[in-house]
């Protein structure tokens, strides 16, 4: 299984915060939660002009969701690793979900941040994450391509504003990407 995941958060910065983290399921479910929790002092003026405007921020709280195969909601960072918890047990043994992401470095930091470390990540997660921008560099597409010129999202939620820079429109757009390339 492979599962698609992009983050935003609060800077390019050591201490940076998780604003949100989107996935995006080979089997077509999806996880995406904000953080209400996040250090607001943090925020520097792209995120405030480029992420902070998609967030719903009317999003029912994330420790109140049942499992399902979409799970959207809100809540504190505990609240969300744990409801990210609940929804990543549907994906079989140990080491059986690839994570995947456009550029990596900070989404898998993040991930791990969230789950209490590297050593904290659930099990069914394989330890090494992939990189789609070095599969597309492989496939002798130029990395920095604008990724909406390689795929596109076609799915919408009520309560969501997908596009570019909202976490769970991007991991919709990398499994895209992904499914045309590989």
């Amino acid at each position: 299984m492979r599962i698609f995941l992009d983050t935003e958060f609060t800077g390019l910065h050591q201490h940076t915060s998780l604003i949100s983290i989107g996935l995006a399921a080979d089997n077509g479910d999806i996880f995406y939660a904000e953080r209400n929790d996040f250090d607001k002092a943090q925020l520097d003026d792209w995120v405030n002009d480029n992420v902070l405007p998609h967030l719903s921020g009317d999003l029912p709280a994330v420790a109140s969701l049942i499992p399902s195969s979409e799970m959207v909601g809100c809540g504190n960072a505990s609240e969300v690793e744990k409801a990210l918890r609940l929804w990543l047990e549907r994906f079989g043994e140990k080491n059986s979900v690839e994570i995947w992401a456009d550029v990596l470095a900070w989404d898998w930091v993040l991930l791990c941040n969230l789950m209490g470390g590297a050593f904290g990540l659930p099990e069914q997660i394989h330890y090494i994450p992939r990189d789609l921008s070095t599969l597309m560099v492989i496939r002798g597409i130029d990395p920095d391509t604008p990724r909406e010129e390689l795929g596109k999202v076609a799915w919408s939620h009520p309560k969501l504003k997908l596009t570019k820079h909202h976490a769970l429109y991007d991991a919709l757009l990398e499994k895209d990407i992904f499914e045309k390339i590989y």
